[in-house]
């Protein structure tokens, strides 16, 4: 009996997992081995563009030969999510993509690190252990120019945008001396390096800043001005181009550039312990929202702790002055990697979730880690969140916009087989997929409750028990939920349109009626009168009794052992 208990405890919590947003369709992608999604864009067509790195061979959903040791994979998904057409690029060593940009022409600019000598895609040989690489494609997938950049050490791009003079701007750390592209050395162990090229990849400049600790760059944009932002983590003191000291281990530092690469001004922003921005954005007003996971408590820059990693999302102004910041978590680790502005001046972040309830956090978790999304207002403050996994790991590493306001993409990597809100298996098992989601707040629900109709009347009487975790599903989309404790349901569906609802069948009891008909003309909108009252099909004598099922005893044993 302790396992039908907690099977039926499993069935609540899923039920109880629900939130103000639904997942509109997901999907699992990958081979048998190891694909790790970075970075996601969203395409003219509704679609969007998946970008990562794998090592799997022609598997699962992969249909190109593995290169070297990791490649650049390159998935365009339609606005169903369905695959349209992917690309393999790499070299015989590892190549490993962090960055996409779209150009006019339909196709895409790819960036990132690779050790790979001239061998497969790759027409370059490797200038030390890690380099840049950049490689242009057209909207076919067919390369049209390539440039390897780097020193005679370890130089990895982690970002890549495109500028107004049609060029890009790309950014990452080095440790490299003074050699191959690199013009100057290092101040300390690694150091911030950005280059700017041309429209076709050629270097025009390059950068390199630091202090006498690690400065390890993640994110960079170009500004309203032509300029450009960028966010450090940084471990150096007064030093070098640093021009304020550490406030722990690692700090936030915010640099803003002109268009020809030189400082305009500079931040630190952090607390006592370690604090690493993964993500910024020049804001509606001019000034810049910027995000990461901090390890500080109450100290320095930093006004709240949680515990362990927390997010913590700071809003600055034109000249890098604080304006709020809000940390976000809650007993485990939480780390943020995307954030984005929506047009109506809220704030859509996202990254990964080891908490359960507590702190802000609202809902458990369910694998090892989950993708936690949250809005905030314009003032930083938590209007929704949403907690997304199976009963593995799963880090979200990008959100995005859709066209369609209340709709959103997903993307990271995925360690979970189907379980909790995850439909589909893993292709590489424990190697890990991409998993794409397109979430929205475009639906409606459709609520009722559940009962046992002893004396067949319809109507649910004094003792007549509530029949919990009985799923309910929506036939024509296939959507279903769960009954709660005190036998109601909500099952989400999305969009307006015509439903029917239909519980799941208890053995010797027939549901009435068999199902409901719903219709919606528009969204978010609430139909709760679909009851279904289980009436027995005839009279049997009770067989199985106990004092912890009373006069019920017979119903419930039916009820969970069907």
């Amino acid at each position: 009996m302790r396992n039908i208990c907690k099977i039926t405890f499993l069935l609540l919590f899923v039920f109880n997992s629900a939130f103000s947003q639904e997942i509109e369709w997901q999907n699992t992608i990958g081979g048998i081995y190891g694909d790790k999604l970075k970075c996601t864009m969203r395409n003219n067509d509704g679609g969007v563009i998946l970008a990562g790195y794998s090592n799997s061979p022609v598997s699962g959903d992969k249909t190109e030969v593995n290169i070297g040791g990791d490649d650049f994979w390159i998935v365009k998904i339609d606005s169903m999510g369905n695959i349209q057409w992917q690309r393999t690029l790499g070299g015989s060593g590892r190549d490993r993509l962090t960055s996409i940009q779209k150009v006019a022409n339909g196709g895409l600019v790819l960036g990132g690190y690779s050790d790979s000598d001239s061998s497969g895609n790759k027409s370059e040989a490797s200038n030390g252990s890690y380099d840049y690489w950049i490689v242009k494609i057209d909207s076919n997938g067919i390369i049209q120019w390539q440039n390897t950049i780097g020193g005679s050490s370890y130089d990895a791009l982690y970002s890549l945008q495109s500028t107004n003079d049609g060029g890009y701007i790309l950014g990452g750390y080095s440790n490299s001396p003074a050699s191959g592209d690199k013009s100057e050395g290092t101040s300390g162990f690694v150091d911030i390096w950005i280059v700017k090229v041309d429209s076709v990849g050629v270097v025009e400049w390059e950068k390199t800043i630091g202090g006498n600790g690690s400065d390890g760059l993640f994110c960079l944009n170009q500004t309203k001005d032509n300029g450009f932002i960028l966010a450090s983590a940084s471990s150096s003191g007064i030093s070098g181009e640093k021009n304020d000291s550490c406030r722990g281990l690692d700090d936030y530092w915010i640099i803003k550039f002109n268009s020809d690469g030189i400082i305009e001004w500079q931040k630190t922003i952090g607390g006592s312990d370690s604090d690493y921005p993964y993500a910024i954005q020049q804001t509606q007003d001019d000034g810049y929202i910027v995000g990461g996971k901090s390890l500080s408590p109450l100290s320095g820059e930093k006004q709240k702790t949680i515990k362990d990693f927390d997010m913590w999302v700071v809003k600055i102004d034109s000249i890098g002055n604080t304006q709020w910041q809000n940390t976000i978590g809650g007993n485990n680790y939480d780390i943020l990697n995307s954030i984005v502005q929506t047009p109506n001046n809220e704030f859509l972040i996202g990254g990964m979730s080891g908490s359960g309830i507590g702190g802000d956090k609202t809902e458990n978790v369910m694998g090892q880690f989950d993708y936690w999304v949250l809005k905030l207002d314009s003032l930083g403050n938590i209007l929704w969140q949403n907690t997304i996994g199976g009963s593995d790991s799963d880090e979200l590493n990008s959100v995005e916009l859709t066209s369609k306001e209340g709709s959103y993409y997903l993307g990271g990597v995925s360690y979970s087989n189907s379980s909790f809100d995850k439909t589909e298996n893993g292709v590489g098992g424990q190697n890990g997929d991409f998993w794409v989601i397109k979430l929205t707040e475009s639906y409606n629900l459709i609520k009722g409750n559940l009962f046992a109709d002893f004396n067949s009347n319809g109507i649910q009487d004094n003792g007549e028990p509530p029949l919990p975790a009985r799923k309910i599903t929506e036939l024509n989309s296939g959507r279903f939920a769960f009954s709660e404790q005190n036998g109601n349901y909500s099952v989400l569906v999305v969009d307006s349109g015509s439903f029917t609802v239909s519980p799941q069948s208890i053995n010797w009891y027939t549901p009435s009626p068999i199902s409901h008909a719903v219709a919606f003309t528009g969204i978010q909108l609430t139909d709760s009168l679909n009851d279904f009252a289980f009436q027995p099909q005839g009279t049997f004598e009770d067989v199985y009794n106990d004092h912890a099922y009373g006069k019920f005893s017979k119903w419930f044993y039916c009820l969970l052992s069907n």
